[in-house]
């Protein structure tokens, strides 16, 4: 599983992105850089501009879509501010570090969340997929209930693989995952209620981005 994550990262980093409204090419290796430890991924950007930022939600939505594809369960989070690093000692630190670690790990879901110190960055950005929005607002469902946060709109970004159409049962997203983790029937309560949130949020944005594209 290790294995299949360290390959999504390294085919993300090969992208190159191309920005239509800008008319802008972009290497992603030349905007985010990222560094391994076991199952995590630090993404992260020298700067603070706009096309970094775009560069960033689009490569750590890959990298979720991707993940999933190869049966690798994935939650994310997103921050903005400041962060120190040094390649040669592999020294990682910083607020947006920790803002990020937060709001990703505090999540009970497969997604993407943002933090609230990137998250009017990120709406400003105005991207969408279709007719849908990339960034959008969702009760983000965490250990004590549920907080408003801005999430990725993963659901409809890759609507084009989805080879069972909407509403999807929590089992049938499970299947992928079945292998490694054994049956859903089997998995721990709060286990099973993380896969029925993420289905939640799946079928509720899959069949608005297919409703309103076929408007």
């Amino acid at each position: 599983m290790l294995s299949d994550l360290a390959a999504v990262r390294d085919i993300a980093n090969g992208h190159m992105l191309e920005f239509l409204d800008t008319k802008r090419i972009v290497a992603v290796s030349d905007a985010v850089r990222s560094v391994t430890f076991s199952d995590t991924i630090l993404f992260f950007t020298k700067g603070e501009s706009d096309i970094e930022l775009r560069c960033l939600l689009i490569v750590v939505s890959e990298i979720f879509h991707k993940a999933y594809c190869r049966s690798v369960p994935v939650r994310a989070g997103i921050s903005f501010g400041t962060f120190y690093f040094n390649f040669e000692k592999s020294m990682y630190a910083g607020p947006a570090l920790i803002d990020a670690y937060r709001i990703g790990e505090s999540a009970q879901w497969l997604g993407i969340a943002l933090a609230d110190s990137v998250k009017e960055k990120s709406m400003a950005l105005n991207m969408t997929t279709g007719k849908s929005k990339v960034v959008v607002s969702w009760a983000l469902p965490v250990k004590n209930g549920a907080i408003p946060c801005s999430v990725i709109n993963w659901p409809a970004a890759f609507a084009h693989d989805f080879k069972v159409a909407p509403p999807i049962s929590t089992e049938q997203f499970y299947k992928a995952f079945e292998p490694t983790f054994g049956p859903f029937r089997q998995l721990a309560p709060q286990v099973q209620d993380k896969y029925r949130k993420t289905v939640k949020f799946l079928n509720e944005h899959l069949i608005r981005h297919i409703t309103d594209d076929l408007r």
